[in-house]
């Protein structure tokens, strides 16, 4: 290729090139397969004081997600009880926050495996994920 022909550098062109986080982020949240279920399941998670209120997060979590059906641990009996007149509201703003329809419907459990612990995640996933510390309400 001559001289002529390469292309010239052009210091004020903006890069179109995204970091590998941006990358799986992108394919890991388009909602197309298992894994990336688990992964939006995993930043509902994350985010959950923002998207439910720091008042209903204290007494439940989001623990596993299949076929559309969001698992949600609840601290009690009592308070599942009680949580269940906001299922809707739940599932609303949960699809609100992923951007689609991906919740259809919402089951409580009193199990609490797989509920994700914040202090097992080490400071290079939290990087990796680029998403630091869930914002306070």
């Amino acid at each position: 290729m001559a001289d002529d022909q390469k292309p010239k550098f052009n210091p004020k062109r903006k890069s179109d090139l995204l970091t590998a986080s941006k990358v799986l982020q992108r394919v890991l949240g388009n909602g197309k397969s298992a894994l990336s279920d688990q992964f939006l399941r995993w930043k509902i998670w994350r985010f959950w004081p923002g998207i439910v209120g720091a008042t209903l997060a204290k007494y439940c979590e989001p623990v596993g997600y299949e076929r559309g059906r969001l698992y949600i641990w609840v601290k009690s009996s009592a308070r599942m009880q009680e949580i269940r007149f906001f299922e809707e509201t739940l599932r609303e703003k949960v699809n609100e926050h992923v951007g689609s329809n991906w919740v259809r419907y919402i089951r409580f459990t009193l199990d609490r495996h797989g509920v994700p612990n914040a202090e097992e995640m080490s400071p290079q996933f939290k990087k990796f994920m680029d998403i630091g510390d869930p914002p306070a309400e």
